[in-house]
């Protein structure tokens, strides 16, 4: 019995998170001439919420075909930033238009999916432990 309630205090202990910070991926952020290329983003691990920006440009015409030009940003947002949930809104301007994606979990703006969280996985492996142990 003794054994039982240690690995279920184990358990609950793995699935607090460390603080209540986000990891979110930042790049194509430029700070006082410093940043981050997409191609090896900065994990910030001070965030509110994660948001992924895809910037689009009109830049005229060539031959009579419009150019543009497209730049996409992962972004730390602090407590200042408006956060929507999970969600993205598009914006639009004179010259182009932005889509705002936003985001709570850790490193939720990664350009491809994640792996299972952590949490999760560690909660299966309990529960299956603890039925095996009853």
């Amino acid at each position: 019995m003794r054994a039982a309630i240690a690995l279920l205090l184990i358990c609950l202990f793995g699935l607090i998170q460390q603080g209540s910070a986000l990891k979110c991926l930042e790049c194509n952020v430029w700070k006082a001439g410093y940043g981050h290329m997409c191609d090896n983003p900065r994990v910030r691990d001070d965030c509110t919420v994660c948001m992924k920006t895809e910037t689009t440009i009109f830049m005229g015409y060539y031959k009579d075909t419009p150019r543009t030009s497209t730049t996409i940003s992962r972004i730390c947002g602090k407590s200042g930033t408006v956060h929507y949930g999970h969600e993205c809104h598009y914006y639009t301007s004179s010259d182009g238009h932005d889509i705002r994606c936003y985001c709570d979990e850790d490193l939720c703006n990664a350009s491809s999916p994640l792996p299972t969280s952590g949490a999760l996985l560690l909660a299966s492996l309990s529960f299956v432990l603890c039925k095996a142990l009853w």
